[in-house]
């Protein structure tokens, strides 16, 4: 055996520990880029509904329009009003809001000058129904006048509104004939006896 041949093994060994280091010392790859988000782009997550953004929880509330005021009742209150067979409960009203619940609306109109009566009632979860007392004490005033667990009137632009709170059910009444909280009283009773 020569001289070189150590030489060359060596050097052969040499060049192979090089080449395992070099292989582990292996920078890595750069990650794929992605373009930021423009301006116009939500850089933030987008929004989730929040608890109070959640539809209210309601029962659908099943009861005809002839039954929550019986036409005796309407008689009684004023013999010149009609209940309308349907009718579109103008957007953000009380009648609105009971329908989209799954509740009912009616509308009863008097046959000489137009005048409407509009009696709304739906059903909710305590939680809901602590809401929208609150937001009814805010601006209404409270009266004892039509039983229930709560209730409240007000008028606004010559419109007056009573709204009471019995057990699960939101009653809503409406019209311009209820100047007074008394003036609406036969009409609420009549709903609330409904239910």
């Amino acid at each position: 055996m020569s001289r070189r041949a150590p030489a060359l093994i060596l050097s052969a060994a040499a060049l192979l520990a090089a080449t395992v280091m070099l292989t582990g010392c292996r920078t890595p790859e750069p990650a794929p880029t992605t373009p930021a988000p423009s301006p116009s782009e939500s850089a933030t997550p987008s929004a989730e509904p929040s608890p109070t953004d959640a539809p209210p929880s309601s029962t659908p509330v099943d009861i005809p329009c002839s039954e929550l005021v019986t036409a005796q009742a309407m008689y009684d209150f004023n013999p010149n009003f009609s209940l309308l067979d349907s009718w579109t409960p103008n957007p953000g009203s009380a009648a609105a809001d009971a329908l989209a619940a799954d509740g009912v609306a009616c509308r009863w109109k008097n046959d000489t000058n137009g005048e409407v009566i509009d009696v709304s009632v739906a059903s909710f979860d305590s939680a809901t129904l602590d809401e929208l007392a609150s937001s009814t004490y805010s601006h209404s005033t409270m009266v004892p006048t039509y039983g229930g667990d709560e209730a409240y009137f007000e008028v606004t632009d010559n419109v007056g509104e009573a709204v009471v709170f019995d057990g699960s059910y939101w009653v809503v009444a409406t019209s311009s004939y209820f100047l007074e909280p008394g003036d609406a009283e036969p009409i609420v009773a009549a709903a609330l006896s409904a239910l």
